[in-house]
């Protein structure tokens, strides 16, 4: 008897344990053109566990992306990852991330790039890489606006890159 209860107990206590226990791991990225200024504005939200476990793996366990940690620190690993894993290209060419700095909501932090100094726009690459060496299953949602032209991406380890090509 005791060990039917024990059965009992052991299969509904699994699979509750199994459900509270998986996490989806994603970042959405809008990145808008801005034909006034010349740029791409980029605005990355990645929620601020990941991002920290990521870090602590790479660079130093201290690390915390938290409001108690030296956010002049945090800005300089936060700019550094983006350099390594965030790749645009535009017009066949590979740029440089202007990194502004971040702030912090309830879940994730929003991170603000720029690339600057765009003349005649014709196509737009973004290779969104990250979180991906940490979690295999991390998923980057990319949101590419030219002002005439809209399109989503949903980037995985396996396609890790989004192109937006405009015919003029």
């Amino acid at each position: 008897m005791k060990f039917r209860k024990f059965l009992l107990l052991l299969a509904v206590i699994l699979p509750l344990c199994a459900f509270t226990a998986h996490k989806y791991y994603f970042s959405v990225t809008q990145a808008d053109y801005d034909a006034k200024s010349q740029s791409l504005k980029i605005v990355t939200r990645v929620f601020y566990d990941d991002l920290q476990k990521v870090f602590q793996e790479r660079y130093d366990k201290s690390i915390r992306v938290d409001a108690s940690y030296d956010q002049e620190k945090l800005d300089g690993y936060i700019s550094r990852y983006f350099d390594q894993k965030f790749i645009v290209t535009v017009n066949g060419e590979q740029r440089d991330l202007n990194y502004l700095g971040h702030k912090d909501e309830i879940d994730y932090v929003v991170c603000f790039i720029e690339v600057e100094h765009i003349e005649n726009l014709k196509s737009v690459s973004i290779e969104n890489t990250l979180l991906m060496d940490l979690f295999p299953e991390q998923k980057n949602v990319v949101h590419l606006n030219t002002g005439s032209t809209k399109k989503s991406f949903l980037l995985t380890r396996e396609n890790d890159k989004a192109v937006l090509k405009l015919s003029k």
